[in-house]
């Protein structure tokens, strides 16, 4: 009896230990929404880029690097064009992305807009922990933008914004530079620069490391 009892105990234990977990959801993953809020009701306009010249007009700005979600890495963007000015305009781009931020491998590619002071982000993608972008420009024509309040946002398709923590912003009008110091990316898609003729732009609570 003691023989067929233990026999019962350890089938069902079998059984137990071998149930399906194909259809077990995997766990939500903490996206530091605080990181960022989106607004859906604000006026505002996108920083052009000045037009390349000619020699120029079929350049792409863009950079790709493979990076191990486990382990992280450093994205450096250095690149620049001739207006049509004859200026030149410089664009860069510092990206770190920590230590398991992403499952798995990824090439990340980031694109400079054709037409707006803008970076693409490839592929779309949420991250477990926030990355951060030092991103500037340099010779844009902000003779037109002296009123209201400049600021690196986050741009959705439907046009609504998204207000990003960042650790600070540098910006000289009269030289066309602007730059963000580690702004926080929940997220890939677009990022720019925005004009707001309506002044201060309200932003989140900082969020605490």
């Amino acid at each position: 009896m003691k023989n067929l009892s233990l026999g019962i105990i350890l089938i069902l234990v079998f059984t137990l230990g071998c149930e399906d977990t194909s259809n077990i959801v995997n766990p939500v993953v903490n996206t530091n929404i605080e990181s960022s809020y989106k607004v859906t009701d604000f006026d505002y306009e996108l920083i052009p880029l000045p037009p390349k010249s000619a020699l120029w007009s079929d350049s792409i700005l863009t950079v790709s690097q493979t990076i191990d979600g486990s382990v992280g890495g450093r994205i450096i963007m250095d690149k620049y064009y001739i207006a049509a000015s004859g200026d030149s305009v410089i664009l860069e781009a510092d990206l770190i992305i920590e230590p398991g931020s992403f499952q798995g491998i990824e090439t990340i590619t980031m694109t400079i807009d054709d037409e707006f002071a803008a970076i693409h982000f490839f592929p779309e993608m949420y991250f477990q922990d926030t990355l951060k972008l030092t991103q500037r420009f340099k010779g844009l024509d902000l003779a037109n933008f002296e009123k209201g309040k400049l600021d690196f946002v986050f741009i959705h398709e439907d046009g609504t914004i998204e207000l990003i923590q960042r650790e600070g912003l540098k910006i000289n009008k009269k030289k066309g530079s602007v730059k963000v110091n580690n702004a926080r990316l929940l997220h890939f898609s677009r990022y720019g620069w925005i004009r707001s003729p309506e002044g201060p732009i309200p932003y989140p609570t900082p969020v605490a490391e």
